[in-house]
C-alpha cells in the first residue's frame, strides 16, 4: 500500500496485534486453478466515447452497486451512481451519498473512503475498480502469489481493536485462514467471531472469493475479516509479481448452488428464530410434547437466519423474575426476595396513562409475574447458574437474576459471561436434537402460510444456498426480536414524535419481517405507536480521527463490557459534549425538553420515564458557545454521568483538560458529526431548526443561569452555564439509541397472537420476547425502569409459549407419531449448590 494509505491505516489500526499469537484455524486441502489479473489492457473503446459499466461488491448490510460513466479517451470518470439499500442510513448511507461526487471530482478511483464508513467505502471502491476496468476494456491476466503466510487487519465491532487475520496461500489459491484464539489479541465478541471462523472462512476458501455474504448476526466481524483478508491477498499478489489489482480475481460473486429448488417439510411445532428465547421455547415445547406422547421423540423444527444461535439475548444479562419457589430455598433460606404484590401494583401504575386508561394488559402482566419465578427454577434445572442477587429498583429485596455473574458484584466481565451463556444455549439445543428436534441456521422465514384464522406454516429461504422451504406446522412460535433495525417500520409505526431511524445496540437482525408477515394475515398489534427502547446515547457514527489510548494496568483494569483493557480517546469528545449535563439540549424544534444533568439513566420512581433524553424523539442537539468550549478545554467534562460503553470507544477521563478540543471539533465537523456557526441564526440554519425558537430558548436558559434557578426543569445551579452572545457557536447531534423496539403483536395470557379484533386467537400462532412485549408496556412512556424486563418477558413468554403450543397441537390435531426416544431428556428438576 502507498504511504498515504499506510498513514490512514495507522490511524485506524490502533495497534499491532499478531505477535507470535496462538491461532484458531480453518484449513482445507490445496485448491488450484488459474486466476485472473485486472490490469492488462486489451484495447479501449473508441477514443472520446463515454461507456457505462456496473459492478457490485459486498457492503456492510448487503450488496453495493456502482455504475460509472467513463470517458474512454481521457480514461476519466464523468458520472457515478451508487445504490445499497441494505446499508445503514447513518453510516453506509453517508458513503453512498458522498462518494459519487468524490469519484467524479477526482475523475478516477484513487480516492479516500468516508471516515466512519470503512466497510461501505471499501465496497464502493472495489465495485468502482471493477466498473472502471470494464468500461476501459481491461481484461484479465494470470494470478501469481508468493506461497506463504500473510496477515492483514480490519477494524472490528468496538471500533477500538483490529481483527488480525492470517492467510496461507499457494501461487493461485487461499489454503487456510486463521485468527488469534486469545481474545486479548483481537477485539471481537468471541462467540460471534466463532461463527465467522466456522462459517465464513470455509466459504471463502471453497469459493476462493471474499465476496461471499457476511454471516448474518456477525456482520461487523465478517467485514473486518474480509478487509483483513483483502490486505493479506494484495501483499501475497505483489510478492508473487502480480499487480495488487489482481485482487479482483478473489471478488467473484459466487452463485447460490440451490437457487430455484424448493423442499417441503412437516412438523408439529416450528420455532421461528433461535435467539435465547426461542431456544427456551424449543426446549419447553419438547418437554411438553414428551409429557403428552409418553416420552416419544418429537417433531419440532427451529430456523434461524443468523449463522449462530443465541441472538441478542446471548449478549445481555439481567432477567426480571419474582421469587423462584425452589431457587430461593437454596439461595435465600426460603425467604421471598421481593414483595410480588408491590411490584405488580407499581407496574400497574407504570402502564396507566395520564388519562387513567390502562395501556398494558393486566391479565398478561399478572401471568408474567406469577410465572417468572417458575421460569428461573426451570432454567436452573437445565443447568443455568446465576450470579449474586441484585437489589431491585423501587421494591425491597432483589428480583434481577444475572446469568453466571452479576456486574460489579461478581468477578468476571460481560465477555466471560457471553461465552458461558453460549455454552448453556448449545447444551439446551443439543438436548432437543437428542429427542428428535431439528434446526437450520442461515434460514430466514419471510411469509406465513395460513388457512382462514389458522396458521399452517411458513415460507423460508436459506440465504447461503438460495434453497426455498415450505415448512408446514401445526403451531408456530415466533421470536424474531422486534423491528429496531428496520428504518421503514421505525417511520411507519411509532407516534410521529418518536418516529425515525435510530442506532440499535446488537446484531442488527431485528428487521421486523415476520411482524409484518403476521400483520399481513390479520394479526393485531399492541402499543405499536410507543417509542423504541431508549437506553443509551450515541453519535450517528464513531469518529475515527484520533488514536486509542490504553489505561495502565493499575488504573482501570478490564472493561466490563468488552472484557479487554480499558481505553480512552479524543474520538469520544464530541459524544461527551453531547451528553455533558452542563450543556444546553434542544430538540428538533429548537426547544429545551429536559434537565440536561438528569437526562440519562434510570429515574427515582418506577412511574417516571427512564432515560429522560428520550423526550426529544430520536435525536437532539447539544449547543455550545465558544466560552463553554473554553471551559471544557481548561477543565474537561464535569457533568458526564456515564459513558455508554456500546457507543463509545472508552470515553474521555473526567475533569481532565482537553487542550486539543478545537482539533477534535474540526475533525467532527469534517465528519458530519458537529456544526459551527458564526451566529446562532447561522448555526440554526445548518442544523435545520427554527432560528427564532433557538434564540428564545437560549435567552430563557441564560436567565436561569443568571438567577441560579431553572424554573422549567430544576437543573442545579452548578450545572447552569450561560451561552454567551458572541460566536462562534457549536452543535453536536446525539441519537437516542437503544436495544430495539418494545411494541409488537397482541398476545393473550397464553401467549397466543390475537387477530386485529383484539379478541380472536390466530390458531397455532404464538409470539414471544420483543415481538410481543408491548402488552406489558405503556405507549406514553419509555421502556420501564424496573430492570431486566425484556429478558424477563422473553424467558417466561418463551417457556409458556412452548407449553401452550404443544398442548394446542395435542388437543387440536394430535401429535405426530414418532419413534420412541433413545435417551431420556436432559435436565431433570434437581437443585443443589450454586
Amino acid at each position: 500500500m502507498g504511504e498515504k494509505e499506510k498513514n490512514d491505516f495507522a490511524i485506524i489500526s490502533r495497534r499491532g496485534f499478531l505477535k507470535n499469537a496462538a491461532i484458531g484455524t480453518v484449513a482445507v486441502a490445496g485448491l488450484g486453478g488459474a486466476g485472473v489479473l485486472v490490469g492488462c489492457d486489451s484495447g479501449e473503446a473508441a477514443a472520446g466515447s463515454v461507456v457505462s459499466a456496473t459492478a457490485t461488491s459486498q457492503g456492510h448490510g448487503g450488496p453495493v452497486t456502482v455504475t460509472l460513466d467513463v470517458d474512454t479517451g481521457q480514461k476519466k470518470i464523468v458520472g457515478c451512481e451508487i445504490t445499497g439499500d441494505e446499508e445503514t442510513p447513518e453510516i453506509g448511507g453517508r458513503a453512498i451519498a458522498q462518494m459519487p461526487e468524490i469519484l467524479v471530482d477526482a475523475g478516477g478511483i484513487a480516492v479516500d473512503g468516508i471516515s466512519g464508513a470503512t466497510v461501505t467505502s471499501t465496497a464502493i471502491l472495489s465495485a468502482s475498480t471493477s466498473a472502471y476496468n470494464q468500461a476501459l476494456g481491461i481484461t484479465a491476466g494470470e494470478v501469481k502469489m508468493a506461497p506463504g503466510q500473510y496477515t492483514g487487519e480490519g477494524l472490528g465491532y468496538w471500533g477500538i481493536w483490529n481483527l488480525p487475520v492470517t492467510i496461507t496461500v499457494n501461487e493461485t489459491s487461499i489454503l487456510k485462514i486463521e485468527t488469534p484464539s486469545d481474545r486479548f489479541e483481537h477485539g471481537e465478541t468471541e462467540v460471534i467471531l466463532q461463527s465467522v471462523i466456522d462459517n465464513l472462512f470455509p466459504r471463502i476458501i471453497e469459493c476462493q472469493s471474499i465476496a461471499v455474504d457476511s454471516i448474518t448476526g456477525a456482520t461487523a466481524s465478517s467485514n473486518a475479516a474480509k478487509i483483513a483478508i483483502e490486505q493479506a491477498l494484495k501483499e501475497a499478489l505483489v510478492a508473487g509479481g502480480s499487480d495488487e489489482s489482481a485482487i479482483e480475481h478473489f471478488k467473484n460473486l459466487p452463485a447460490k448452488p440451490k437457487e430455484g429448488e424448493t423442499e417441503e417439510l412437516d412438523c408439529d411445532i416450528l420455532v421461528v428464530g433461535m435467539g435465547g428465547g426461542c431456544i427456551m421455547a424449543y426446549r419447553s415445547a419438547m418437554e411438553q410434547v414428551q409429557k403428552l406422547n409418553n416420552g416419544k421423540m418429537v417433531s419440532i423444527i427451529a430456523i434461524e437466519k443468523a449463522g449462530k444461535f443465541g441472538g441478542k439475548s446471548a449478549l445481555t444479562h439481567e432477567t426480571l423474575a419474582v421469587n423462584p419457589p425452589r431457587y430461593k430455598q437454596i439461595d435465600n433460606n426460603g425467604e421471598d426476595w421481593v414483595d410480588g404484590q408491590q411490584l405488580y401494583d407499581l407496574w400497574m401504575e407504570y402502564i396507566t396513562r395520564e388519562d387513567g386508561t390502562i395501556a398494558g394488559k393486566p391479565d398478561v402482566l399478572k401471568t408474567f409475574l406469577d410465572e417468572s419465578g417458575n421460569t428461573i427454577d426451570w432454567m436452573y434445572s437445565l443447568g443455568w447458574r446465576f450470579g449474586t442477587m441484585k437489589t431491585a429498583r423501587y421494591v425491597d429485596g432483589s428480583d434481577l437474576f444475572n446469568a453466571v455473574l452479576t456486574s460489579n458484584l461478581d468477578n468476571g466481565t460481560y465477555e466471560d459471561r457471553r461465552k458461558i451463556v453460549d455454552q448453556y444455549y448449545r447444551s439446551v439445543v443439543a438436548s432437543v436434537v437428542a429427542q428428535g428436534g431439528k434446526y437450520m441456521l442461515e434460514t430466514e422465514a419471510y411469509e406465513y402460510i395460513s388457512d382462514g384464522d389458522t396458521v399452517t406454516g411458513v415460507k423460508a429461504r436459506n440465504n447461503v444456498t438460495g434453497k426455498e422451504y415450505v415448512i408446514r406446522a401445526k403451531a408456530v412460535i415466533q421470536g424474531t426480536g422486534g423491528f429496531g433495525s428496520n428504518t421503514e417500520m421505525l417511520e411507519k409505526y411509532p407516534d410521529p414524535k418518536w418516529a425515525g431511524p435510530r442506532k440499535v445496540v446488537g446484531t442488527g437482525m431485528d428487521d421486523g419481517k415476520m411482524l409484518e408477515a403476521a400483520i399481513a394475515i390479520g394479526a393485531g398489534t399492541w402499543n405499536m405507536d410507543m417509542m423504541p427502547m431508549c437506553t443509551c446515547s450515541a453519535l450517528e457514527h464513531k469518529l475515527a480521527a484520533f488514536e486509542i489510548n490504553f489505561y495502565g494496568a493499575d488504573e482501570k483494569g478490564l472493561n466490563g463490557h468488552t472484557g479487554r483493557q480499558s481505553t480512552w480517546t479524543l474520538n469520544d469528545v464530541p459524544l461527551g459534549m453531547g451528553i455533558d449535563g452542563g450543556a444546553l439540549f434542544v430538540d428538533k424544534n429548537g426547544k429545551r425538553f429536559v434537565n440536561e444533568a438528569d437526562a440519562f439513566g434510570w429515574p427515582a420512581t418506577a412511574t417516571e420515564n427512564s432515560w429522560k433524553a428520550c423526550a426529544a424523539g430520536n435525536y437532539f442537539y447539544a449547543v455550545y458557545s465558544t466560552d463553554q468550549v473554553e471551559l471544557l478545554k481548561d477543565n474537561g467534562f464535569t457533568h458526564v454521568s456515564r459513558w455508554e460503553s456500546y457507543n463509545a470507544q472508552g470515553g474521555y477521563p473526567d475533569k481532565t483538560p482537553i487542550p486539543e478540543i478545537y482539533d477534535v471539533i474540526d475533525a467532527a465537523i469534517a465528519d458530519g458529526l458537529m456544526w459551527k456557526g458564526d451566529t446562532l441564526d447561522d448555526l440554526a440554519g445548518q442544523i435545520g431548526i427554527d432560528a427564532n425558537a433557538l434564540n428564545n430558548t437560549i435567552e430563557q436558559y441564560n436567565s436561569y443561569c443568571a438567577s441560579g434557578t431553572d424554573k422549567e426543569f430544576g437543573k442545579t445551579e452548578d450545572a447552569l452555564t450561560a451561552i454567551k452572545q458572541e460566536g462562534p457557536y457549536y452543535a453536536v447531534k446525539i441519537i437516542n439509541a437503544g436495544f430495539g423496539t418494545a411494541a409488537g403483536l397482541n398476545v393473550d395470557a397464553q401467549i397466543r397472537v390475537l387477530k386485529d379484533d383484539n379478541e380472536t386467537p390466530i390458531q397455532g400462532l404464538y409470539a414471544i420476547g420483543l415481538d410481543s412485549m408491548g402488552v406489558i408496556e405503556n405507549n406514553e412512556m419509555n421502556y420501564p425502569a424496573f430492570g431486566g424486563v425484556a429478558q424477563g418477558w422473553l424467558c417466561t413468554s418463551a417457556r409458556l409459549a412452548g407449553i401452550n403450543a404443544a398442548t394446542f397441537v395435542h388437543e387440536t390435531y394430535g401429535l405426530a407419531e414418532v419413534d420412541p426416544a433413545l435417551v431420556e431428556s436432559v435436565g431433570s428438576m434437581t437443585f443443589g449448590n450454586k
